[in-house]
């Protein structure tokens, strides 16, 4: 049963590779604990984007009712993550008259704000896209004073440019429905880059300017701050799923083995090697065992993994921010865990990169350890009111919402490889002959 004397936050993440559903409390010094949690390997979810209606309401559910039933609280209201190929986005500029009628200059409050804002969701967008967010970049008052915050200041005309986000209707439909037939309600529909910006970075980050780069299964979600203001962000349709179908296909494994390839032995950086390494997989079945050269994983690995982050650099100039961030790229998800990827994207792009973990406002739990990179997404969903309230509604975070409001990688094995790949499946040895 709820304690209404305690606040609730609740957070659902439709992934690619996984569902998951979380519930927290808030705690007397500030900070979120972990008292519900569950989390399923995906279907009927591809790029990010819900395919089968029935398969992605069964897991949907599935983890709802677990993880309502470990906090013993029944969810009713989720923030919800949305990601896919469909996102758009672009920046718009708009203007509000404020002069009384003696034509001088007036306080402007918040409702003026307000106003500001819906004239912004009117902006221009595909006749099948819906406005999902709107977030102010800058103000400027009679048109030669800029402001981060105008309440409280005087003028004649206020003017803003926004950061408008929008999906595709259908995509959104299906979500909504998906959720509906779940038994909850989506109180926020949430940008993932923009959710685990919430969870990875701190207001020091967004001054000096950083990307953020969240590999999930299906997609990378792209963010760009400076100047404490979203500047761009992007969802390329490639993650750590397409790496394990180039191995699956390159290496001619099972699909449970390509994976788990990649978890235990993966590297985005080949680096030839006078002794050549070797992986033997044992066989199923009637199969003979397979000897895997780690050479022509880690080629493999290596190919796509600099096409996706080819593209990240091509979002960062299109942004017109490459020389603006001085805080570098953030690397996040779970496709963040090859090893020497941090080198391989300071070589594409020539910035510093660092491994996001999302620790911030996370009391120690008994329950699920979320301070991992794959989490990131789900804990910034989790975050979304909170840190707002936290923050005092910075405005990075301000949005319109289209519905009713470890690092040991080697010895790492992923709970989707548990159960049907045993220790001994997978043996490195070396042989200085072949």
């Amino acid at each position: 049963m709820a304690d209404k004397s305690k606040q609730y936050f609740t957070a659902l993440d439709i992934g690619t590779s996984k569902i998951c559903a979380i519930v927290a409390e808030k705690t007397d010094n500030n900070k979120l604990k972990i008292i519900g949690f569950s989390e399923t390997e995906s279907e009927g979810v591809s790029e990010g984007m819900i395919q089968n209606l029935i398969k992605a309401t069964a897991k949907i559910k599935e983890v709802v009712i677990k993880a309502s039933e470990m906090a013993n609280l029944k969810i009713k209201y989720v923030n919800v993550g949305i990601a896919g190929k469909h996102i758009r986005s672009f920046s718009t500029h708009h203007s509000i008259g404020l002069q009384n009628n003696e034509n001088e200059p007036i306080e402007i409050n918040t409702s003026h704000v307000r106003k500001l804002e819906q004239r912004s969701k009117m902006a221009v967008i595909p006749t099948n896209h819906k406005i999902i967010h709107s977030m102010p970049q800058k103000y400027t008052i009679d048109e030669d004073h800029e402001s981060v915050d105008p309440v409280g200041e005087f003028g004649k005309k206020l003017e803003a440019d926004f950061h408008i986000i929008s999906a595709n209707k259908v995509d959104i439909k299906i979500m909504e429905e998906s959720i509906r037939r779940s038994d909850i309600i989506c109180k926020n529909l949430i940008l993932e880059p923009i959710a685990s910006s919430i969870a990875l970075l701190d207001d020091n980050d967004k001054e000096d300017g950083i990307c953020l780069v969240d590999i999930g299964g299906g997609t990378t979600d792209i963010s760009i701050f400076h100047d404490n203001i979203i500047r761009h962000t992007a969802v390329i349709p490639l993650g750590g799923d397409i790496v394990t179908q180039d191995i699956k296909e390159g290496l001619g494994l099972p699909r449970h083995h390509a994976e788990a390839l990649k978890i235990k032995f993966g590297k985005a950086l080949y680096v030839k090697r006078p002794v050549k390494e070797y992986v033997k997989i044992k066989g199923e079945g009637q199969r003979e065992d397979k000897k895997i050269s780690l050479d022509n994983l880690y080629k493999i690995i290596e190919a796509r993994m600099e096409e996706i982050f080819e593209k990240v650099h091509q979002e960062i100039l299109n942004s017109g921010m490459s020389e603006k961030l001085s805080a570098g790229i953030v690397i996040t998800g779970g496709g963040s865990q090859l090893l020497n990827l941090k080198q391989q994207v300071k070589y594409i792009t020539g910035l510093d990169v660092r491994k996001g973990f999302p620790n911030s406002y996370l009391t120690k739990s008994e329950i699920v350890n979320l301070e991992f990179p794959k989490y990131s997404t789900s804990v910034g969903l989790l975050l979304w009111e909170f840190a707002d309230d936290n923050k005092n509604s910075d405005n990075s975070f301000k949005t319109s919402s289209s519905l009713p409001k470890v690092n040991n990688f080697g010895k790492l094995v992923t709970e989707r490889i548990k159960g049907f790949l045993k220790d001994d499946d997978l043996t490195e040895f070396k042989d200085e002959n072949l």
